[in-house]
């Protein structure tokens, strides 16, 4: 390309006024100006010197000048003047008109010129001092103007030098990039424009994949470096901590941002995009990773060498489909301390549209979740109420990261949803990432439609032997109800959008989630309970999983909080369990016990979420020798083991468990002894496989780079002739090979040919590449990326036939899970005061002083005992009284945990138990509103009450805490005692009802068979009473017969520190009620004595024996 002239970057006459003006901000305004002064007569390009730097005085010393840039454009030049390298000017000529006047000396050291003319002898007579000045005041101007504007700034000259100074730290790759073309000469006249900022190549490529993908943070690979731009910049500073270098933020060119120059921009490192990924997710954004699907050399030997890298976007995360993140894979399971672990679960749901008015509101739900880290899909169809009892009990479960909504939901699911994702303290833990999708009318058939051909293309794939198994699970899933199979059509549709769809390929992993063969806990109970979180600050700390998980496992404390929340109802499966925790603690079994255990410790990667990334292809090489290497640890540690018989445990559970382990053998040792180990803990993929196990194309390949490597060292020879050397070494110098340097004052620089290329130089030397040495370094750089992308094909072969594995190597991690977790309940089993429970039949608690498992791991002092004795023909429900903070609660959530427990197959806090198994385990405790749904605090709790007496049945708990106590008092007992009466009589489930209202313990004569008794909690009165108020109060934590007439909530209010004056108040208050009541009481009794009297009549006859009850039970009160 031929030179272009100096002439051309001459700035415009708009240009020119702006900086006129700005310049005369600096200048001193003479009093009076000559009319006849002289004109500053313009340099001729010849004379013109060249222009000077703002380098310090070291810039003259012999640095090298390694980093090759992109040169600029040559300005003509007249003569025989020998051609030199430009360097970027940091001030552009001014040519002054006519009207300018000439100022005093004293006035022009403060004017700027960019290209002086020629010096006056005035000038050369200026002292040193007053150049240096001159010179800083130079300076300062031309930063002053380039913050400004004006034909010195960015817009102005940036054309032919990097766009800022923040760009000085991208590397040459990106400044070629990034740089923009030089501009066309200026047009002078009526058709003279406005000069605009221009986009580089490189952003128009930003722009172009952003606006594919205007929801996603885009990070973007520029040569060495991951870099955000526009406002997805402002974003990644704000969440990582990152500087963000100012400029446009947004991408649709807006004319408010038309005056800047370049994007907002912020960089990562390379190796450090996972770490920064990870935040951006789990802060709650979804993030597409761009990067160069072409390397230097195959560009350099393209069609394109002139264009921009080609770029694409290549990973999608969200908190939910995240996988690639190795380092979380590593150490034993975290402590169950913590704020509540991410489940990891993304779920999807529909419904249909709400039918029934207000309170009869009926919806028809599906769900899907999907835990793209395991594997596990869960699926339900069910019906739901106006409470949206049921949905709230699923999310509680499944605990999502991610929902996908498809569809319009009702208004009460939508602030369900709302209301428990919505903030980040919320009881997920975490704030819930939500996404729609929209659904059409015919969604059905297209979503049956859809399903079908995912799955009839992955039957194509299967061998003939695992046909008639595809076939059969392939029906299974078809046969899913119409709103399941929506939301799976949905789901495999968005998982594709992140290359995860295979997880729906493991079809033996899908579970219904309201399979009848667990206990139901609802979410009320996983609430009330504290079964997975605390209600203080949402940790597991004080919660049931905490207590129960010692597990040393990931994937075994994964696979125990499944056990934790899905108690079992099949006897035989809960006496596997307990049988089999009952051998892990038997001294016996010490040797064989400690065998197992060594092993788990042993264990320090998430095994169970790396066997699904060999099954997506997103594990690298050093996680894959990991995870090869701790599964063969883990079949070589029980190798003799050849049936469950010889593994010395008469459990059949845990002799299976081990057996199972050593049959993934074979195949392990198979596939690591294709695996060079020491390349693979160094990620090196070329000599990744062992020399007999590397393809043809790899072997090919590496010849060919072997003979142009010593093509290039045969070339030394020639070169060494060329320029009459004996001999020449090849130099590297900034990563570029092959430099052949020759020093400047040596007799050989002038023999070099003109068709050897000067890379760098330095004062001292010159470097330079032969044609030669080009032609043979882009060929060697083309085999290795043929090299790589051979290798990384051999690669994506070997995970694929790893993953043919999945089944049975999925099969042995779940084998080891579940000896961890039945380890850790033998754990629990070896405390102090644990007992196995014995199961019956019949519906049923029998528990001898029992405790509460979590409080009594909290407290420092003794927790107290208490029995428990609940049967469907006997007592069926205990009237729970006492004072407040006696410990009523705590009492009735000890008996509904120990429940629980048993069920889940682990020994139970009790000096006995006798647990029939219960369906399921239902409470009503706490009193709140739900301000969302408008829903006042009573309405909240007789909805939830509501839902218990539908789904309760004659083997369910029923715990009901304080029922009524929402409204007034006579409205609270009337209500309080028909449900009472109606859970005893009607569904006749074990119910714990705890109460204030002493009215309710009259209830007990309506049961003469006992179905129904008074308990409360014990406590003593000591000190005298007077008549300021009551004795001091001494809880004693026992259940014992009998009613308690008194709450003694002054006392709780003392304890609170109320002020004195308000509880003497109180007191008053409190005396002046009681003493009303018992007249009421005592006029009552009165008259019903009288009306014994006038029934019993003069003849003697006795009065009606329900009258007479009724009397015994009103002096008793009193």
């Amino acid at each position: 390309m031929a030179p272009h002239s100096s002439q051309s970057s001459a700035p415009s006459p708009s240009l020119k006024r702006k900086q006129a003006s700005i310049s005369s901000f600096f200048t001193q305004k003479p009093a009076s100006t000559p009319a006849n002064a002289p004109k500053k007569k313009q340099a001729s390009p010849a004379d013109k010197p060249e222009p000077k730097q703002d380098n310090t005085p070291e810039a003259d010393d012999d640095d090298d000048d390694d980093i090759v840039v992109p040169a600029p454009k040559r300005a003509k030049t007249t003569g025989t003047v020998a051609e030199a390298p430009i360097r970027v000017a940091t001030s552009v000529h001014f040519e002054h008109t006519s009207q300018a006047s000439s100022s005093s000396q004293r006035t022009d050291i403060f004017k700027f010129q960019s290209s002086p003319a020629a010096p006056s002898a005035a000038v050369e007579e200026e002292d040193p001092e007053r150049k240096q000045r001159k010179k800083e005041k130079e300076k300062l101007h031309q930063q002053f103007v380039r913050k400004l504007g004006g034909s010195d700034c960015q817009v102005g000259i940036g054309r032919l030098a990097v766009n800022d100074a923040a760009s000085a730290e991208v590397e040459a790759a990106e400044a070629e990039e990034e740089d923009e073309p030089a501009p066309p000469p200026s047009v002078k006249g009526k058709g003279a424009k406005k000069a605009g900022s221009k986009l580089t190549p490189m952003e128009k490529q930003v722009i172009e994949i952003k606006r594919q993908n205007m929801n996603t943070v885009l990070v973007i690979e520029v040569g060495y470096k991951f870099r955000f731009f526009g406002e997805d910049a402002r974003i990644a500073a704000k969440e990582l901590g990152i500087v963000c270098i100012p400029g446009k933020f947004r991408f649709d060119e807006h004319p408010s941002e038309a005056h800047i120059g370049r994007f907002a921009s912020a960089s990562i490192p390379v190796h450090r995009l996972h770490v920064h990924v990870k935040r951006l997710v789990t802060a709650g954004h979804k993030v597409g990773v761009v990067r160069q699907i072409e390397t230097a050399a195959l560009k350099a030997a393209g069609d394109n060498r002139n264009a921009p890298f080609v770029r694409k976007l290549t990973n999608l995360y969200t908190k939910g489909t995240y996988i690639d993140d190795a380092e979380g894979l590593q150490g034993p399971a975290p402590a169950a301390g913590g704020a509540s672990p991410a489940t990891g679960y993304m779920l999807c749901m529909t419904e249909t549209n709400a039918k029934g008015p207000g309170n009869d509101e009926r919806v028809h739900v599906g769900i899907v979740a999907v835990q793209p880290a395991t594997g596990d899909v869960i699926y339900d169809d069910f019906e739901d109420g106006f409470m949206r009892s049921e949905i709230e009990t699923r999310l509680l479960h499944i605990a999502p990261c991610e929902i996908l909504i498809v569809g319009e939901m009702s208004r009460a699911s939508e602030k369900l949803v709302q209301h428990l994702s919505g903030s980040k303290m919320n009881v997920f833990g975490d704030a819930v990432r939500l996404e729609r999708a929209q659904k059409k009318k015919t969604s059905a058939a297209e979503a049956h439609s859809h399903v079908s051909e995912f799955y009839a293309g992955k039957m194509k794939a299967t061998s003939t032997e695992e046909d008639t198994q595809a076939a059969k699970l392939l029906q299974n899933v078809l046969s899913l109800p119409e709103q399941v199979t929506i939301c799976l059509s949905a789901m495999i549709e968005h998982m594709t959008e992140y290359g995860l769809e295979h997880v729906f390929d493991l079809t033996k992993y899908f579970q219904p989630f309201s399979a009848r063969s667990h206990m139901l806990l609802n979410g009320n109970t996983l609430v009330s309970l504290e079964i997975y979180q605390n209600q203080t600050d949402h940790s597991t700390k004080g919660s049931l999983f905490w207590t129960l998980d010692r597990t040393q496992t990931r994937f075994g404390q994964r696979m125990l909080r499944q056990w934790v929340g899905r108690p079992l109802l099949d006897k035989v499966r809960l006496e596997e369990r307990t049988n089999a925790v009952e051998e892990l603690i038997d001294p016996a079994r010490a040797v064989p016990v400690e065998r197992v255990r060594g092993l788990l410790r042993k264990v320090k990667s998430d095994l169970e979420k790396s066997l699904i990334r060999i099954y997506y292809g997103k594990c690298e090489r050093p996680e894959l020798l990991t995870v090869l290497q701790a599964m063969q640890m883990i079949a070589m540690e029980f190798a003799d083991i050849k049936s469950p018989a010889q593994t010395g445990f008469q459990s059949s559970l845990v002799g299976e468990a081990i057996a199972s382990l050593p049959t993934i053998r074979a195949s392990v040792v198979k596939y690591l002894d294709k695996i060079n180990m020491h390349a693979a803990r160094t990620n090196d993929k070329y000599t990744f496989f062992r020399e007999a196990e590397e393809t043809e194309e790899i072997g090919e390949l590496k010849l060919q780079i072997g003979s142009t490597e010593h093509g290039l060292l045969e070339h030394r020879k020639e070169a060494a002739s060329t320029i009459g050397r004996g001999k020449v070494e090849y130099s590297t110098v900034s990563g570029i090979e092959y430099l052949i340097e020759i020093e400047n004052n040596s007799p050989a620089l002038k023999r070099v040919p003109a068709s050897w290329v000067k890379v760098s130089g330095t004062k001292r030397v010159s470097r330079f590449h032969t044609p030669e040495v080009i032609q043979l370094i882009r060929e060697r750089d083309q085999y290795k990326e043929a090299l790589a992308a051979a290798c990384d094909q051999a690669y994506k072969t070997l995970l694929a036939d790893i993953a043919a594995q999945y089944q049975s190597f999925r099969d042995s991690i779940q084998s080891l899970a579940t000896l961890d977790c039945l380890l850790s309940l033998a754990d629990i089993a070896q405390q102090p005061g644990y007992v196995k429970p014995e199961y019956t039949e019949e519906a049923g608690l029998h528990i001898e002083q029992g405790r509460h498992p979590m409080v009594e791991q909290l407290l420092t002092d003794t927790y107290v005992p208490n029995d428990t004795n609940l049967s469907h023909d006997g007592t069926r429900a205990l009237l729970v009284t006492g004072p407040n903070m006696g410990g009523k609660s705590s009492y009735v959530r000890q008996v509904a945990l120990v429940a629980i427990m048993g069920q889940i197959g682990s020994y139970v806090p009790a000096a006995s138990a006798r647990l029939g198994l219960l369906d399921a385990v239902f409470t009503r405790m706490g009193a709140f509103d739900n301000m969302l749904a408008g829903e006042s605090t009573f309405m909240v709790e007789l909805s939830e009450t509501a839902d218990i007496l539908k789904q309760a049945t004659p083997r369910s708990l029923v715990i009901l805490d304080e029922l009524g106590r929402g409204t007034s008092t006579h409205d609270g007992v009337a209500i309080a005692q028909a449900v009472l009466d109606y859970m005893v009589r009607s569904i006749q489930s074990l119910t714990l009802f705890i109460t204030h209202y002493q009215h309710l313990s009259r209830m007990v004569h309506s049961f003469p068979d006992h179905a129904l008794r008074n308990v409360h909690m014990r406590f003593t009165e000591t000190g005298s009473k007077d008549k300021d108020g009551d004795g001091e109060i001494t809880f004693l934590y026992e259940v014992t017969e009998g009613v308690a007439h008194r709450s003694y909530g002054l006392n709780v209010a003392r304890l609170a520190n109320l002020p004195s004056d308000v509880i003497d108040v109180a007191r008053q208050k409190s005396a002046e009620l009681e003493e009303s009541i018992r007249r009421k009481r005592l006029a009552g009794l009165l008259g019903a004595v009288g009306r014994v009297l006038d029934e019993s009549g003069l003849d003697g006859e006795s009065a009606d024996d329900g009258l007479l009850s009724r009397l015994m039970a009103s002096a008793e009160q009193l």
